[in-house]
């Protein structure tokens, strides 16, 4: 079972992540980890999904050794190219669409899916920014942005939640919970899931 802990910035996923073992914990990708200044948004596009896929396969590794993998933020983190549209950040679509496009293509070919239980945390900004004012620790330079994202990131996994219920839960999971959920790699869901977001 592969579990992603998501949430905004400064929601819990990296406090959370530490309440599991280890060797089954799926980090999230380091902020220096960047696309070339020159690339072209399907250059980029295809970093991005490169870097997924390669956390999905250490999702299926520490599944494969483990039972359970559990990510620090989505493997599929399509989300983050649509939040950034829907809440006014970038003013165009086609980062988003290009890797849409890019993303389904890896759905199809399995090297990426969907995960089997996404906890989705979204506090109030006003304990966001609690918890931002309180952790010396890290600086989180784009909280700002990443507040924005609130909102978006909910309509995400709400979609997704509608089109395969149980899938996605609102509260951080003490373990693996049993479910039944479609495919990983339904490109159907995908599609159901895709169509039912609010448009951007």
């Amino acid at each position: 079972m592969i579990i992603v802990l998501e949430g905004p910035s400064a929601a819990g996923k990296s406090r959370h992540v530490r309440a599991f073992q280890p060797e089954k914990v799926v980090s999230e990708i380091p902020g220096h980890v960047k696309p070339d200044r020159a690339a072209t948004v399907e250059e980029e596009s295809r970093f991005w999904v490169a870097r997924n896929e390669e956390r999905w396969a250490q999702a299926l590794d520490r599944e494969a050794r483990h039972a359970v993998a559990v990510c620090d933020t989505d493997p599929l983190k399509l989300h983050y190219a649509w939040t950034l549209v829907r809440a006014g950040v970038v003013p165009s679509a086609e980062s988003f669409e290009r890797q849409l496009h890019v993303t389904r293509a890896a759905i199809a070919r399995r090297t990426l899916g969907i995960a089997d239980q996404i906890a989705c945390v979204v506090p109030s900004e006003a304990v966001l920014r609690e918890r931002r004012a309180g952790d010396i620790t890290r600086r989180r330079r784009n909280f700002e942005t990443h507040l924005r994202l609130a909102g978006p990131i909910r309509e995400w996994y709400s979609a997704l939640g509608a089109v395969d219920p149980g899938r996605v839960i609102w509260d951080w999971p003490d373990g693996a919970r049993p479910l039944s959920r479609r495919d990983r790699y339904d490109l159907d869901l995908f599609d159901a899931w895709m169509a039912r977001l609010p448009s951007t």
